[in-house]
């Protein structure tokens, strides 16, 4: 059973770990008087002293109660992905190299070391294609702040010379931070442009957010958190050729949420990082990632720091899916959704799909680029029809829906699934680049007797008219309802929904220390 408390001292005002770093004992929980931390004015450090300064009171409630559902849709998510062959490969090929930790890996009973958790707790929030996303700069926030945020939770309650609690406030504050850092990173990259370049962008904006998160809930100084972000930063990187075949995709914001965490640890224990990271211009972040953008200027620093503590990412535009697939198609699925209930005499049925001849779809340029592609092998791998828009589409006009199911191996070779597949192409449009749309669709349907069907869709469920925190709750409850039962399910959700009040994080965690099922069997 859960217990919560109400604690007396908000997290921001917690006190500071002190830790021997083994060499001069200094403190490394706060700055040394002698060296006040350097706010030069530059967007690094304006970011870490806003991480360094913000408390839970600053953050508006409405924004906390977003950033629990987030975190409860997130453990719903790694839930679900934690048994998935793909995991299960993953989680068996670390244990064979790692000692066995303290560490709980979502959905096992086996524990493993900090980095090794983090890196599989974030994989599996991925690996189902069924989590979060950013629509204008692209990433999977839960998968690369939940996880190093319980490593880091773990480590500060066993720390050998210090030990310290983390309470619920805490880890609520230090989620928002996470939740906040990672889209102004990418919007400074100008967003889904490094999609349409071939990375896999979450991986590269995703690790400066688990080491701000991370770095936030230890107490670290300012200073700190620049080492922390630096370390982090020049580990980023994830090859978009990955969405093809494999399985290393599910892994990329694994990677993020280990990079961070190693940039935290490493920064606790008084190790120094790139010190102004993003706006270095040999070397730096925003410099390197910035090369080739068809953008004048080629990154965008300001949007670092742009409207910190006043516009709300983690209320705003962190979106949530309602499809197992890539965020970027859902566009696509809810226009041929609507064309199905407009045309259920050419749309619905085996016979009446049969007639089409052609299927033309119009994306967005990072869409294009990310899903857009033509199929060279049948089967698809689940990892490449899930990234595929030809055959998610083949999808809802088959099965009417697009779910985890859709992607078992006994539904990746169907017969009438690739014959749809066959007659589908995608092309850019210019209209779905402009500003305020997200991962919209224009779609042509053409008839073996020449009727054609038309229909736009500039934004999907979740984009345009979020989803609610009631629909979030039922979606955790249909995700998990048979993987952990209602009586931990309940204590779970009572956990989160209740952060707060929680007199210690580390009773959440340990109620994921479950064995789960794979949910396609």
């Amino acid at each position: 059973m859960v217990t919560v408390a109400v604690q007396s001292q908000t997290a921001a005002s917690a006190a500071p770990s002190t830790v021997s770093n083994g060499i001069d004992q200094e403190p490394q929980g706060k700055t040394q008087e002698t060296t006040p931390y350097n706010a030069d004015g530059g967007v690094t450090s304006q970011l870490c002293a806003w991480i360094a300064g913000l408390q839970l009171d600053d953050i508006p409630e409405a924004v906390r109660t977003r950033a629990k559902y987030l975190v409860l849709d997130g453990l719903a998510c790694a839930l679900v992905g934690a048994r998935v062959p793909w995991s299960q490969k993953a989680f068996d090929a670390m244990r064979a190299f790692e000692a066995p930790g303290k560490h709980v890996v979502i959905g096992y009973e086996e524990r493993l070391g900090a980095v090794a958790a983090a890196t599989l707790n974030g994989s599996w929030i991925q690996a189902c294609e069924v989590d979060d996303y950013h629509s204008v700069a692209p990433l999977h926030s839960q998968a690369v702040v939940i996880p190093p945020l319980f490593a880091a939770a773990v480590s500060a309650r066993d720390h050998p010379t210090t030990p310290r609690v983390i309470d619920g406030q805490s880890f609520l504050l230090a989620s928002v931070v996470g939740f906040e850092i990672g889209p102004r990173v990418g919007m400074a990259l100008h967003g889904t442009e490094m999609l349409a370049k071939g990375w896999h962008c979450g991986s590269v904006f995703g690790g400066p957010a688990a080491a701000g998160s991370s770095a936030k809930l230890l107490g670290l100084s300012a200073a700190q958190i620049e080492d922390a972000i630096g370390v982090a930063a020049t580990q980023a990187c994830g090859l978009m050729a990955a969405q093809y075949d494999g399985m290393v995709k599910r892994m990329h914001h694994g990677f993020a949420a280990r990079n961070g965490l190693i940039g935290t640890m490493l920064a606790w224990g008084g190790y120094e990082g790139i010190k102004k990271v993003f706006e270095r211009p040999y070397g730096g972040f925003l410099a390197m990632f910035g090369l080739g953008s068809k953008h004048t200027p080629n990154s965008k620093p300001e949007e670092i720091s742009k409207d910190l503590g006043q516009f709300w990412h983690t209320a705003e535009w962190i979106r949530l899916k309602l499809h197992a697939c890539c965020g970027g198609i859902h566009g696509t699925i809810e226009c041929l959704a609507a064309m199905q209930e407009q045309y259920p005499d050419r749309l619905r049925g085996a016979a009446q799909l049969a007639t089409i001849q052609d299927i033309h779809i119009q994306l967005s340029d990072a869409v294009y680029h990310h899903c857009g592609w033509a199929p060279e092998t049948r089967p698809l791998t689940p990892t490449g029809a899930q990234m595929n828009t030809a055959f998610v589409a083949a999808s809802q006009l088959v099965d009417g829906q697009v779910l985890l199911e859709q992607f078992s191996s006994a539904k990746l070779d169907r017969d009438e699934i690739w014959s749809l597949i066959h007659k589908t192409h995608c092309t850019h449009t210019t209209e779905l680049d402009k500003p305020n749309i997200g991962c919209g669709a224009f779609i042509t349907i053409t008839f073996q007797d020449g009727t054609q069907l038309h229909h736009t869709l500039l934004k999907p469920k979740g984009v345009d008219e979020p989803i609610t925190n009631a629909e979030i709750l039922e979606k955790f409850r249909r995700l998990t309802g048979s993987l952990i039962g209602p009586e931990r399910q309940a204590q779970i959700e009572a956990a989160v929904l209740n952060m707060e009040a929680l007199a210690d994080v580390d009773e959440l965690i340990e109620l994921l220390s479950v064995p789960v099922v794979n949910p396609l069997q």
